[in-house]
Order: structure tokens, then sequence, then C-alpha cells
């Protein structure tokens, strides 16, 4: 069914003439499944783009999860080639045809079935998946992990890119970015790779930011964000049956101070996501659009930190009819009611001042000292806070872990030595009596 009805929108959206609007589309085709040589009939059609965009958004909400990651106009796009490519289904009706009415009005039902059943098996709804490999520097991976969704590898492993082919893996010099063993300009050193299974490198980066958005939430908070002067890069290498591809992009994670080390006990929670990203259900959306918008938060300043966080608050509990009830209400259900109702409230009250004018900066907001003033913490903290809580029970149900302080030997010794206060946990939303 959802076939037939893309078929019929996207027939709604091709005139045999040019109309008020049309843009022409010229081509040779030849009967259903003809090879590119045997192709000799010309055809010229006009694709009107208000209702080829409308025949693009049915298909990115019905189709495979990775359309959501590409631009409308690369839908379009690839509609326009699977039309061409089985224009023989309909082309012995619309050669030497006057009528200028739109294709989905005078095509018969039967011709419209049989593209319908070419849309269906076509590479648009059956796509080809491939590999995509991004390289990362504050990440050390003691334990290799993989599933049919993504992998953490070390370079040094045998086969780092867990590839099938013996031939295929002999291109690879997987400690080098990029990983091409023939590549001739400068070369940088990746302390580990995350590989993404996908179809297109665009939802790769999306699954992307959702893993890496978990795995900062195994680092403590006081680490999360503290960042040295290293150099760190980006890119990433997408390996599939048409070949290898490579580019120079941002950075993957921000310039962490203390590396993040991957080990057994990451190997739960990785598994839970693995689940989720294999499922498209609208629940699991949300929980993996909080992930990324928690991955976005990651590198920014405190002040620029806040309202992407608050947004990863309403990806897992807003709702458009109540928003700050249904936050609240789901905070309170996910952490057992750990954290202070009026304090949760003054937060999205301060939110409500960023988020819609009132302050373009968080500190500008006269609730902000309010709030610091009446429960002696930073609401920029207690956010960071419980989205972190609610991120670990509500989407990993408490197996996500932080990781222990990597310098934690020195800091007990320094209070050992009277150097540091005793006093190890400061007052927080979820810890008012600290």
């Amino acid at each position: 069914k959802i076939h037939i009805e893309a078929i019929e929108l996207l027939l709604a959206s091709i005139t045999l003439t040019m109309g008020e609007d049309g843009a022409r589309a010229s081509f040779l085709f030849g009967p259903p499944g003809a090879r590119h040589w045997e192709k000799r009939i010309g055809i010229e059609i006009y694709y009107h783009f208000v209702d080829l965009n409308l025949a693009a958004l049915h298909v990115r909400s019905v189709g495979p999860s990775y359309l959501k990651a590409l631009p409308l106009t690369e839908i379009c796009s690839r509609l326009g080639s699977f039309m061409s490519e089985n224009f023989g289904y309909i082309g012995n009706l619309t050669f030497g045809s006057r009528d200028e009415r739109p294709l989905n009005l005078w095509i018969p039902e039967k011709e419209k079935f049989e593209l319908a059943r070419a849309l269906a098996s076509c590479a648009l709804f059956q796509p080809a998946e491939e590999l995509t490999v991004f390289p990362l520097i504050p990440v050390v991976v003691n334990t290799s992990f993989r599933t049919d969704q993504f992998f953490f590898s070390s370079p040094q492993d045998e086969n780092s890119f867990f590839l099938d082919d013996e031939r295929l893996r002999q291109e690879f010099e997987t400690t080098n970015f990029p990983p091409q063993i023939d590549f001739k300009g400068r070369i940088r050193n990746p302390n580990s790779w995350l590989g993404v299974y996908s179809p297109d490198y665009r939802a790769a980066l999306k699954t992307r930011s959702s893993i890496l958005g978990a795995l900062a939430l195994t680092a403590l908070p006081h680490n999360r964000h503290m960042f040295s002067g290293r150099e760190v890069f980006g890119g990433r290498c997408s390996i599939s049956k048409e070949g290898i591809t490579w580019s120079f992009e941002r950075e993957h994670t921000p310039p962490c101070m203390y590396d993040i080390q991957v080990t057994d006990v990451d190997a739960g929670w990785m598994t839970i996501l693995s689940d989720k990203l294999r499922t498209a259900d609208k629940g699991m959306t949300r929980e993996l659009k909080a992930l990324e918008y928690y991955f976005r938060a990651w590198p920014l300043s405190p002040e620029e930190r806040f309202p992407v966080l608050c947004m990863a608050l309403d990806a897992i509990f807003g709702d458009s009819n109540n928003a700050t009830q249904a936050v609240v209400d789901g905070v309170n259900d996910t952490l057992g009611g750990t954290a202070s109702g009026r304090q949760l409230r003054a937060i999205l009250s301060l939110r409500g001042s960023v988020i819609h004018g009132g302050a373009p900066d968080v500190y500008d907001s006269s609730k902000y000292p309010k709030y610091y003033r009446q429960y002696g913490c930073d609401p920029i903290r207690d956010l960071e806070l419980v989205v972190s809580a609610c991120l670990k029970e509500r989407v990993f149900q408490g197996e996500l872990r932080e990781h222990p302080d990597p310098s934690g030997d020195v800091v007990e010794k320094a209070r050992a030595e009277g150097r540091l206060p005793r006093k190890v946990e400061a007052v927080s939303i979820l810890n008012p009596k600290a």
C-alpha cells in the first residue's frame, strides 16, 4: 500500500507539458528491465516541484529510516532517477499522448501497480548496506565491541574494520587516517575507530551522534567537559560495493583531557543501544534524538550547552500540548522522585526565558541568579545532572555506568594530606543535602 501511495503522488507531480511551473526532464527508455544500451526511445516529461516534494515527504515518512537523514532534494532526485529507469512500464501509454493532466489521473491502475512493485524492490526502498568508519582521538578501545549496527575497535586490531573480504582488508592501514594504504597526503593517527553500518553516510553521521552521546555519559560529570589543547581531527571513510570514499570533516569529539576507555563493562549498554538503533518505532526514535542532542551539547560552553540540554529533555518527555508538566512528570517517573519538582520547574522556567527570546544568554536571565540564591547551586549543572540521569535510566535501564575517575588516586591522596577539602559531593538538584 505505501508503495502504491508513493507512486500515486509521484505521478501526480508529472505532466507531459510544461504548464506554469514544470521543470523538464528528458531521457531514453526501453521495455521494463532494459539495459542501458537497449533504451532507444526518447521522452520529455515535466516535474512540478511542490507535488514532487510532497511525494518525497511521503516516501521519507514511510520508507526506510535512513531516508530521514537525507535532504529532501536528494530524495526528489532519487525519485526522478527511479522514474527514468522504470518509465518503460508506462512509456507505451505516454508515447504520442496530448493529455495535459498529471499522469496519476489517466495512467491505468495496472501500470501503477507495476510501478509500485518496481519501487518496492528498488534501491530507494531496498538499499545496500555500507560501512562508514570514524576516527576517534580521546577514546581508547581496550576491548573491541561489535553488533550488526556499529562497532568500536582499536587501530592495532588484526581486522579493525571487521571486513570479511581478505583482499579488501589489504587495502587499509587502520593505524592511519585516511586509512587507504596508498594515500599520499598528510597522515594522522587515530586512537580508535567507530564503525557504523548504514545505507548512506549521512544516516551514519546521525547514528554516530547518538552513539557518541551515549559514550559521553560514561565520563564523570567533572571530566566530561574538561578539555585540553590536544589536537583532534574528524573525517570519515565509507566502504561499499561501489568503492571506497573518504573525506575530512569536523572532529567527532571535543579534545577531552582524559581518554574515555571502552572496556568489557560497556558491552551491556552498547547492546541495548544497538537494539534501539535496529528498532524504528516512535519511542526509540525520541530516545535516539535525545542522545543526539546530548552529543551536540558535549563540546559547548555552559551557557551554550543549556538550551541544547533543554532540547534533549524535551526529546524524551516533551508534549506539545503540556510541555512543562509532561517533562516534570517524565523526570519524576524516571528518577522516582529523586529530583525536586519545585527546583525542576524553576529550571524549566529559566529554559522558557532562553528559548523563547527573553534572554539570548542564560546568564542574562534574572531567573539565573534567583535560582542560585534560592537553591545554592548552578541551574546549568543541575539541568545536566537531570538529563544525564534520565538518559541512563530511561534509555539504558541503568546499564550505563560512569567510568572511574582516572585521577581518583591523586585526588584521594591530596585529600588525605589536607591539600583538598574533604567534602566530595556538591549541593545539587539530585543531592540537595550534600
